[in-house]
């Protein structure tokens, strides 16, 4: 499903949702892109979910993802890679850049978390601070058997005064979810 050449590079421009031109978003991404709570909480509530994890190791951020995180050169980082499924329909691919240094108390976790979501894990801490959500137009190129751009977003979550960067491409295929009875 995944162009990991292209993944790779997921370097590309992100604007603040409330600075981006709405009327090019379509109708049933808008309500995706906006929501403010756990994407796991409602995908749960939409059937099955499931996490098929593609990479969760060690790794390098994009330079843009260096910068949103403010680390320095070199910084280890965890890069995991996800696609989350409802009902066996792939619906969004997920990369979370998780400095070393963010690996402490409650989240000292997130680096054995397997084919768990990530998103009920973070989304438990009543003290979570989540940046104002970035959106950005991904081409194709970066997935397989996909012939349109995907929209994606991206958020962080702080915690101790440290940030795990979250970003969340939509697949066409989330448009086959019933999303207006849960948003």
């Amino acid at each position: 499903m995944l162009n990991f050449n292209a993944t790779q590079q997921f370097d590309y421009h992100w604007k603040p949702l409330s600075q981006a031109r709405t009327d090019t978003i379509p109708a049933h991404l808008k309500l995706w892109l906006n929501e403010p709570g756990s994407l796991t909480s409602l995908l749960e509530s939409m059937g099955k979910l499931s996490v098929n994890v593609i990479r969760d190791t060690w790794g390098q951020p994009t330079q843009r993802e260096r910068w949103t995180l403010s680390l320095r050169p070199r910084e280890a980082v965890r890069v995991r890679e996800v696609i989350l499924h409802v009902d066996g329909l792939a619906v969004i691919y997920a990369r979370t850049i998780i400095p070393a240094t963010a690996l402490i108390g409650h989240w000292r976790h997130l680096s054995k978390l397997k084919n768990q979501p990530l998103g009920g894990y973070l989304f438990k801490d009543k003290n979570l601070i989540r940046s104002p959500i970035e959106i950005a137009h991904l081409p194709y190129t970066l997935f397989h058997n996909i012939n349109e751009n995907v929209w994606a977003r991206r958020s962080v979550f702080k915690q101790y005064n440290r940030g795990v960067l979250v970003s969340e491409a939509f697949l066409p295929s989330i448009a086959q979810l019933p999303i207006r009875k849960h948003l």
